[in-house]
């Protein structure tokens, strides 16, 4: 075999070991890249079901629903058009179920003067909603989400948000009528009340501003008895002292 030979064959093998080590690194990179996909996906899904469960069923609109059902979907579907499992069929056609069968009432509870009844679920709710509102604004930097929609359930949040806030005002309306009487607590629940009153512009408040109303009527005729029991008090002493001049 000639020294020309020799090169080409030298040279050949070179070619074929080359295109064999393009072709393994290739093969790698694309498992690489469907590992990290698949963990993205399974990431994303992950975080929007603890959206859609923690999320309490007052504040789950009908817009938000069908919003966060639709994206869970859609990112259980891309998974299992990856990596077909029996564990994702089985998530997915569970969560299906479970979205088709929520109850969206964004029903107050009935009575109440407030959402919730201590301070400890106010702050834990105020946290749920700042996350969600987290989660949408991430969805919108990536183009997750339209901008209409965004804008659309930021708002109703936001406004979600500004109502558990009034809690506060109300829970500390309460104690201020423990500690310190009616009174002072009729100022507290007016504050609160007018809170209230300015997020009602889709009347879906009424129940819960009735209830505080019908409380601070309560409360208003007792700081009137609580008045004239003073004032006869007064009188009565009044004529006691009269007698004794």
């Amino acid at each position: 075999m000639g020294q020309t030979q020799t090169g080409l064959l030298i040279l050949a093998i070179i070619v074929v070991l080359g295109g064999i080590a393009y072709t393994i690194q290739t093969i790698e990179e694309r498992k690489r890249a469907r590992k990290l996909l698949i963990m993205s996906l399974k990431s994303q899904i992950r975080n929007s079901l603890n959206i859609y469960q923690g999320l309490p069923d007052v504040f789950m609109t009908a817009e938000l629903h069908e919003f966060i059902s639709r994206f869970i979907i859609s990112k259980m579907t891309r998974l299992l058009s990856i990596a077909d499992t029996e564990d994702t069929r089985r998530s997915l056609s569970n969560f299906k179920e479970k979205a088709n069968n929520r109850d969206i009432t964004l029903q107050h509870p009935e009575g109440s003067m407030s959402i919730y009844q201590d301070e400890g679920q106010v702050h834990h709710a105020l946290g749920q909603l700042k996350e969600i509102t987290r989660w949408l604004a991430e969805l919108s930097k990536s183009n997750q989400i339209s901008e209409f929609s965004f804008n659309e359930l930021g708002w109703q949040t936001k406004d979600f948000y500004d109502r558990v806030s009034c809690d506060v005002e109300i829970l500390d309306a309460i104690d201020t009528q423990k500690v310190h009487g009616e009174k002072a607590a009729f100022h507290k629940f007016s504050i609160a009340l007018k809170s209230l009153n300015n997020l009602n512009q889709s009347e879906a408040l009424d129940s819960q501003i009735f209830a505080i109303h019908r409380h601070m009527e309560i409360l208003k005729n007792a700081v009137i008895e609580q008045e004239q029991e003073a004032a006869e008090a007064r009188d009565k002493l009044d004529e006691e002292e009269k007698d004794k001049m």
